[in-house]
């Protein structure tokens, strides 16, 4: 029965991708440091959705970031930098955050970046509610000391080191006084996007496009091409069609969840077809939650012997090995303190499995009904592989698979008893999607079934908060520990972000989970 079992597993993995596994690419690719003199030095991208680059209330998209703006600090591997700011302090245990900003900055206009656009910036944040993610809701008063420092007063209640990563969110990237009309008003409307990045939109048509040109005035190193075109198309199809054609050069991932990325299963028959596949990994897990609140979920028993009885190597080989399988704890080793934590997630076991499933108590003839998202291919052969390996341990999973529209219905309504979904990401979002998914608030909120309980949640506000690092190390560990003790969900795998591109494009870099475009350089066509 077992030789059996894995036969059907082989044929199952096999039906699905149609493909073998494969080695990952390179993270980043080098070439040549100029393009050909005859080659024009422009790039198009494809990308999911629109940048919205000409009626933002705050800074909300990825490649906005990347482009065209900067924020007061960057979170890299887990450690706050500089960015415009240069350093700051943590005064009256993080009452008072006070920055010291560069002072050779422009804007792409070429008017003076200081402490005046920093207000503006966050003024305009909570004039227009703009809370997720930016904490602006946990700011008393932003104090402009002098044109090169600025002082930010935090609501006593809410300080913490997850406040201070906060101000490298998209959102909080600052903006010139000038992109509003009438300017230096933060309640007016926007009107043209002036930021500090390397780049400056010249050209924006909603939900089509987004033109980019160097920022003449930018402080650093100069960017390399001449224009960069940042098409929007939603669908996954269009953009890979749109690259094999010609019309695009580079697919981009968004890797905050959601369908705006290149389906993993797709992505070995485009490194065939000659494409560069450049993976970058990152702190992003996809997991398997329990409606953990109902039963027969709220059984940890039952939760451990789930986890047993998933074969993580199997599902990773849905994607051609361009995903790892989750098998070093919540997150992979790149996360915050996951190293130091030192947990190993349940090992695939089919006995123990079966033994914990049925010392739980699992109901005779039960059906848990697994909940799916159509418009998400990956999504729905996961699900597939995950009702034949708990068929195996003797669960019989109704799959749903359901429009996006009817999914949120059936998860608010807590119609369901097993669903995926993503924590992590990069930058702070490793801190925040914990606070976001496991504070009791959040676990519950949509019917979500994050996983909440009364051991995990004091443990995890210290971990947020603290600005001590070895306290914040602590507490990480403590957290990882109790959430494999507790059994709130199953890690699947870890993922990271793609870009795709065309052979010639060379010195795709990235800061932390980022794509950078700044050295790229065009080679001609071989």
């Amino acid at each position: 029965m077992k030789h059996f079992a894995k036969l059907l597993v082989t044929l199952l993995i096999l039906t699905l991708t149609a493909s073998s596994m494969v080695g990952c690419s390179k993270e980043s690719n080098t070439g040549a440091q100029s393009g050909s003199s005859d080659v024009p030095q422009e790039l198009t991208i494809a990308y999911g959705m629109d940048t919205d680059a000409k009626s933002i209330k705050g800074m909300g998209d990825m490649l906005l970031k990347i482009f065209s703006t900067d924020r007061l600090v960057e979170l890299i591997d887990g450690k706050v930098q500089p960015s415009l700011a240069t350093s700051w302090d943590i005064k009256d245990n993080g009452k008072t955050i006070v920055f010291h900003l560069r002072k050779d900055v422009k804007f792409s206009d070429g008017t003076p970046f200081t402490a005046e656009a920093v207000k503006f910036t966050y003024d305009r944040l909570k004039k227009f509610n703009n809370v997720n993610w930016t904490e602006v809701d946990k700011m008393e008063k932003v104090e402009v000391i002098d044109p090169y420092t600025v002082a930010f007063h935090i609501v006593p209640e809410q300080v913490g080191f997850v406040v201070l990563t906060s101000f490298n969110e998209y959102q909080s990237s600052i903006l010139s006084p000038n992109s509003v009309e009438p300017k230096g008003d933060p309640g007016a409307p926007f009107s043209t996007l002036i930021g500090t990045g390397p780049w400056k939109v010249i050209d924006y048509k909603k939900d089509q496009y987004t033109v980019f040109a160097p920022n003449e005035h930018y402080y650093g190193k100069k960017a390399t091409l001449q224009k960069v075109t940042v098409k929007d198309i939603p669908k996954a199809e269009g953009r890979v069609l749109a690259l094999k054609s010609g019309d695009v050069d580079v697919i981009v991932d968004y890797y905050h969840g959601g369908s705006a990325y290149t389906p993993r299963n797709l992505l070995k028959s485009l490194k065939d077809d000659g494409f560069q596949v450049l993976k970058k990994e990152m702190p992003m897990t996809t997991a398997l939650a329990f409606n953990y609140k109902k039963a027969p979920w709220n059984n940890v028993t039952l939760r451990q012997g789930i986890n047993y009885a998933i074969n993580k190597d199997d599902l990773a080989a849905l994607f051609d090995g361009w995903i790892n399988p989750a098998k070093d704890g919540l997150f992979s080793p790149s996360a915050p303190f996951m190293k130091e934590a030192g947990v190993k997630e349940y090992s695939y076991n089919v006995e123990e499995a079966k033994k914990l499933i049925k010392q739980a108590g699992f109901p005779e003839g039960y059906k848990p009904k697994m909940i799916v998202q159509s418009q998400n291919p990956d999504e729905v052969k996961l699900a597939e592989l995950i009702k034949f390996q708990l068929a195996q341990v003797g669960i019989d999973v109704q799959l749903d698979v359901l429009e996006a529209g009817v999914y949120t219905d059936r998860q608010k309504k807590g119609d369901w008893d097993l669903r995926t979904y993503y924590i992590g990401g990069p930058g702070r979002r490793a801190y925040t999607r914990l606070d976001g998914r496991f504070n009791p608030t959040a676990a519950e909120f949509g019917g979500s079934g994050y996983f909440s309980s009364p051991q995990i949640t004091p443990v995890l506000n210290k971990a947020v908060s603290s600005f001590d690092e070895q306290e914040r190390l602590n507490s990480f560990k403590t957290l990882y520990s109790l959430f494999k003790e507790e059994a709130g969900g199953v890690a699947l795998y870890y993922d990271a972000v793609f870009v795709v591109a065309k052979s010639n494009i060379k010195n795709i870099e990235y800061v932390s989970s980022e794509p950078r475009f700044d050295s790229v350089v065009v080679e001609k066509k071989k």
